[in-house]
C-alpha cells in the first residue's frame, strides 16, 4: 500500500488521506452519538469514558475553543479521538461539526500526505536514527511536561 500512496501526485495523496480522515472521525463521532443515546441503559461504559483524564482534558479543550477545537485537534497526536468523543457526547450540532470536521480532515490529510509520507520513508531508510530521533522527541515532550505541571503545582508565595 506505501507504494501505491507514493505514487499518487500530491494532491490525490492528500485527498486519499483527507478521505481516511474523514471516515476515521464520521465513525468515532457516531459511536460518541450512539453511546451518548444509549448511555440511558448503559451508563457504565459512558461513565467511565466521562471520567477517564483523556476526556475531561477533552472537555476542558473543547469548552474553550468551541467548534475550533476540532480542526485544530487533527493538528495533534493522540488527542483527537478524544476531543471528537467529546464534541458527540457533548451533542456538537451536525451544523457546526461538520465543517469543522471537514477542515480539520483537510489540515490532517495535508499533513499525512506530505510530512507523514516523508517519515514513513525516513524510517524505512534508516529505522535506527529515526528511532533515535523519535525517543529524543518523546523524552523532550516528558521533560516539558514534567516541568510544566510542576510550575502550575507550585503554590503561590504569600507577598
Amino acid at each position: 500500500m506505501l507504494a501505491w500512496i507514493e505514487s499518487l501526485p500530491f494532491l490525490w495523496a492528500v485527498l486519499f488521506f483527507w478521505a481516511v480522515g474523514i471516515v476515521r472521525t464520521s465513525i468515532v463521532f457516531g459511536l460518541g452519538r450512539a453511546a451518548a443515546e444509549g448511555s440511558r441503559r448503559s451508563m457504565g461504559f459512558v461513565q467511565r469514558v466521562i471520567e477517564s483524564p483523556a476526556y475531561i482534558r477533552a472537555a476542558g479543550f473543547v469548552n474553550r475553543w468551541g467548534v475550533l477545537a476540532v480542526p485544530a485537534c487533527f493538528l495533534t497526536v493522540g488527542f483527537q479521538t478524544a476531543v471528537i468523543l467529546t464534541t458527540a457526547l457533548t451533542r456538537m450540532p451536525l451544523t457546526r461539526w461538520i465543517p469543522a470536521m471537514l477542515v480539520g480532515t483537510f489540515l490532517w490529510g495535508c499533513i499525512y500526505g506530505t510530512v507523514g509520507m516523508a517519515v514513513v520513508r525516513a524510517w524505512l531508510a534508516n529505522p535506527v536514527i529515526t528511532a533515535a530521533v523519535v525517543v529524543t522527541l518523546a523524552l523532550a515532550g516528558v521533560v516539558v511536561h514534567l516541568v510544566t505541571r510542576d510550575r502550575s503545582n507550585a503554590a503561590p508565595e504569600d507577598t
